[in-house]
């Protein structure tokens, strides 16, 4: 880096004395005129890219520039598959095209549940709040909350039940819990073992209070 010439004061007190008027300066350098103020002033990063005052310099970077554009169009270009669009047979009274609707929900994060809405357009949430009737929220979210609705456009995000790596449905699960709760009733629950994480809905927890009372020997 090189050093920076010395300024003459005395011509910067001249220049002063001498003006008719406010004057406007930002800088030292800029009011006593120097070449290297003056060099910035027409290119802030003369010394760092000196040449893309260069005519042939500047057209290869319209061309690369050009070439970015390009291929940024081909990937664009991707197609999308063909969805059908249905009209509703008997559409819902309460839903109205552009409008949106708002559901009260909750969040669970380290075993405490946040009362949140969400923002719905045609059953397609858009948008996460906190609920500032909720004593736990009281308005408020964080980017945990906001960013929970992009799981429901998750393309990895599971479309079907599967039963060992097979697509099933929701009537043949509902069929194989009811079996397996039948044949651990034979032994009053026995060997019935529930894996979840921290519940604090008071639905499920009264549903597994129901069950283990059914089922003694459950855990």
């Amino acid at each position: 880096m090189k050093d920076k010439p010395a300024l003459d004061l005395t011509k910067i007190r001249a220049r002063l004395e001498s003006a008719r008027g406010p004057l406007y300066w930002k800088s030292l350098e800029e009011l006593a005129g120097t070449e290297e103020f003056q060099a910035f002033a027409e290119d802030e990063f003369a010394e760092r890219t000196p040449d893309w005052n260069n005519p042939a310099n500047r057209r290869n970077f319209l061309k690369l520039m050009g070439a970015s554009l390009a291929l940024a169009g081909v990937t664009a270009c991707t197609k999308q598959p063909a969805e059908a669009i249905v009209p509703y047979v008997r559409q819902p009274e309460e839903f109205v095209p552009g409008l949106p609707m708002y559901y009260a929900t909750a969040m669970q994060m380290g075993g405490v549940a946040t009362g949140l809405l969400a923002t719905s357009y045609l059953g397609r949430p858009t948008k996460i709040e906190g609920n500032p009737d909720h004593p736990g929220s009281r308005g408020a979210s964080d980017y945990f909350h906001l960013a929970s609705v992009l799981t429901m456009y998750d393309p990895d995000r599971a479309q079907a039940v599967s039963n060992n790596g097979r697509i099933s449905s929701w009537v043949s699960a509902q069929v194989a819990l009811a079996g397996a709760r039948e044949a651990a009733a034979i032994k009053n629950g026995d060997g019935l073992r529930i894996l979840t994480e921290t519940v604090t809905s008071p639905t499920l927890t009264s549903q597994s209070k129901a069950l283990l009372k059914d089922l003694p020997g459950a855990k």
